[in-house]
This record gives structure tokens, sequence and C-alpha cells, in this order.
């Protein structure tokens, strides 16, 4: 069981810097794609547990979720026409970034925020992965051989983001018409490519649902 855990605790490990580098090409693609900060009620989640923790205050935690909720009416108020522009232009940017351009919190809160957040995906994933060993869909061989994959998936989202970063914005923009449908979710790449089966990877599904947002 001992070496199920750190196989998973690996796996996990892996998958957080894959998700850093999935987001990062997802940016180049679409400056309005979701975060993890926009997701749910992560960011509530998050702030709540560092003033429990003492590593943030109740007056800044507050402040931080009323300029949340200021952002969301603001942009529930856009005309359809409005909102592509703004598209177009680049989109908003980062929460977390226009928090410290407000002044309502510091750079150093938000890098703080952002690995309390990651901490927070790396815990349901082992809970999801745990809870699938458990059930018997997966076995530490079939974690250790997801972890190989997406290791190499990884290698090669570094190349894709070092390519991508040399273009220019029309470029890139030909770039992603011309791949995007060749791009998939990681689970079905992997059931493709003979990691998982595609009864494991719908149990995937249902147990870590942000991965079924990956894609490669």
């Amino acid at each position: 069981m001992k070496g199920v855990k750190l196989s998973i605790r690996a796996l996990c490990s892996v998958l957080s810097v894959c998700i850093i580098f999935f987001t990062g090409i997802a940016a180049f693609a679409d400056n309005d794609t979701p975060s993890a900060v926009k997701s749910k009620h992560y960011l509530e989640e998050a702030v709540e547990k560092m003033v429990q923790e003492g590593s943030l205050t109740r007056e800044k935690a507050d402040k931080i979720l009323e300029y949340k909720q200021k952002r969301k009416d603001e942009l529930k108020k856009l005309t359809i026409e409005e909102r592509a522009q703004m598209k177009k232009q680049g989109g908003r940017g980062s929460l977390l970034k226009a928090l410290v351009q407000e002044g309502i919190i510091t750079e150093e809160e938000a890098k703080a925020i952002r690995e309390k957040l990651l901490e927070m995906k790396e815990a349901r994933v082992y809970d999801g992965l745990q809870g699938l060993i458990d059930k018997g869909v997966l076995t530490k061989d079939d974690i250790n051989n997801i972890r190989s994959y997406l290791l190499k998936v990884r290698e090669e989202r570094k190349a894709s983001i070092e390519k991508i970063k040399s273009m220019t914005p029309d470029e890139r923009k030909a770039y992603f018409k011309e791949h995007k449908n060749e791009r998939k979710d990681i689970l079905t790449k992997m059931v493709e490519d003979k990691v998982i089966t595609k009864e494991q990877a719908e149990e995937i599904r249902k147990a870590i649902p942000e991965l079924s947002r990956f894609r490669h």
C-alpha cells in the first residue's frame, strides 16, 4: 500500500507540472481561457483556508472575493459584441494579476494563493486516484504508466511552447487554426495510445473531471 501511495504522489506531482504547461499553451491559443481561479469556488476555498491558517487576514480575503464578484457582475453586463471585442484584445487577464494591480493584494500574496490553489488541486487528484485504486479501476502499474506517459507529454509541451513563443501573433493564430482539430483531450489520447482502457478513462473522468479539460 505504501508503494501505491508513493506512486500516486509521484503522479500528482507530474500532473501539477503538466497542468501548468497545458494552461500555458492554452493561453497562447485563447487569452480568455478559464483558469483554476475562475473554476467553481476554488478561489473562495483557497482564501478561506489561508485565513484559517493565518497566512491571510479576513479583511484581505473579503476584499478579494468582493473584487471577484465585481468582475463577474461587470462581465454579465457586457453585450455579445463587447465580449467578443474584449476577447480579441486579449481578454481581461488573470484575476490575481488584476488584484495586485489594484493594490488589493501583494505579489507575495498572489504567489501564496497560486500555491494554495495548486496544493488543493493536487489533493483533489490524489483523492480521485486513491478512490479509483480502492475500487479496483486502476493498479499501481496503471499509475506508473500514466505518469510515464505524462512525463513524455510534458516534454512535448515544453517544445511546443518554445516554438509558439517565437511566432508572431498572426503565425500563432494560423498555427492553432491549422492544428485545432488534431488536439484531443488527454484521456482520449491515452486510450488511443493504449495507456489506459476506454472503461478506465470514463471512470477517471468521473473521479477527476479536471483532466478532461486538458487537450494534447
